[in-house]
């Protein structure tokens, strides 16, 4: 278990050493997407250490629950730990830089439209229902933004993202060792 939790804090410090490389390289987008392919990975990566580790040490083969928590609580740890690790980037370390991403975002959104008459010849030739001016939907369009950016919404949406992709992966690997695995495990020589 401490041995799981060096590892874990190890390749957390190696995702925030990775986001560090991006800064400057690579668009905000494409930081984000990377930094998220890297925590699927080993997301992915614990789950088959994990059942490996439980092929090897946990004799017989457990049924299906007991195998599911073996998984489920290295990937879970580390999608709590990666959680906090995107938190700690984009909230503390680079706070100035995801402001910045904001202001942007909000100023884009108050230049999509450089008059009412465009706003509303958009509104017509996209079929989308006229029920408010220009200047409301700006206003509603940033506040959407002022939600997402919050420290509060993005630290809970990327733990569900995690812990729902976690508990996925550790379901599949959980089910690939306790009954798809189990036969030739428990028999070895009937399936030669």
């Amino acid at each position: 278990m401490k041995n799981n939790l060096v590892i874990i804090l190890a390749t957390l410090v190696g995702w925030l050493l990775f986001k560090y490389f991006l800064v400057g390289n690579v668009s905000f987008e494409q930081s984000f997407k990377y930094g998220f392919m890297f925590h699927a990975t080993a997301l992915m990566t614990y789950a088959v250490l994990a059942t490996y580790n439980g092929i090897r040490t946990l004799r017989p083969t457990p049924d299906f629950l007991d195998g599911f928590k073996h998984v489920a609580k290295t990937v879970v740890g580390y999608a709590v730990g990666a959680t906090t690790v995107v938190g700690l980037w984009h909230h503390v370390i680079m706070k100035d830089a995801t402001r910045a991403r904001f202001r942007s975002v909000l100023d884009t959104i108050s230049t999509t439209f450089s008059s009412e008459e465009e706003y509303l010849n958009h509104i017509a030739e996209s079929n989308l229902p006229n029920d408010a001016s220009l200047s409301e939907w700006i206003l509603s369009q940033q506040e959407g933004v002022e939600i997402f950016y919050a420290a509060k919404t993005q630290i809970s949406l990327t733990l569900m993202v995690y812990l729902l992709t976690g508990i996925f992966i550790s379901f599949v690997a959980s089910l690939l060792w306790t009954k798809v695995w189990v036969m030739p495990q428990q028999n070895p020589g009937k399936f030669r």
